[in-house]
């Protein structure tokens, strides 16, 4: 099914995709960590739970919204095709790739979000069955979110060809301001 997918303009809209809302599934979890350390939670199902609960709807969104989205954006263009074309092109290859495009990305937009919010809630689990204590799977959780984010800054200092460290600093910064803010939630509430 990706074989047909080699056109640069939908490997950038793909690899967009999968930054920017594996980078949602991240810092959605480092904020349910956060605001769970700070309210002092120490059953590691509830996080298990609200992050699993997170990642479930983050893919689904992020699926359907982005299945009906690019399907509209393609059809757009596919119908301004078929006017300069004289030609109704229902069979055709471009026709086609509509749908295939369409399905293709919003695959990628749906399981960047879930895969990414899953990743930070392993140690949870390890926690759940006895290998860790749960302040140990607190920084554990917060440290494979903040490696996650690390690497998709270098990624994207390496796709623009700046400097990879500067991008990952910027990533973290993010990270680190999403945790501090639901951490004064917590302590607030």
């Amino acid at each position: 099914m990706f074989e047909s997918f080699a056109d640069k303009s939908f490997k950038t809209i793909a690899r967009r995709y999968f930054v920017l809302n594996g980078f949602d599934g991240i810092l959605t979890v480092l904020g349910i960590t956060a605001g769970s350390f700070s309210t002092g939670v120490a059953n590691p199902s509830v996080l298990i739970t609200s992050s699993l609960g997170a990642a479930i709807a983050l893919g689904i969104s992020g699926v359907s919204g982005a299945y009906i989205t690019e399907k509209a954006e393609r059809l757009k263009e596919f119908k301004h095709l078929q006017n300069k074309m004289l030609d109704e092109m229902e069979d055709s290859i471009h026709k086609e790739n509509v749908n295939k495009r369409s399905i293709a990305i919003s695959i990628i937009n749906g399981l960047s979000p879930f895969g990414c919010a899953v990743i930070p809630t392993i140690p949870y689990f390890l926690v759940r069955a006895g290998l860790f204590s749960m302040d140990f799977g607190y920084y554990f959780s917060a440290g494979l979110a903040f490696l996650l984010m690390a690497s998709f800054g270098g990624f994207l200092g390496k796709i623009s060809r700046e400097s990879v460290i500067i991008f990952a600093l910027k990533m973290l910064f993010v990270g680190t301001v999403t945790a501090g803010l639901s951490m004064v939630l917590g302590v607030g509430g």
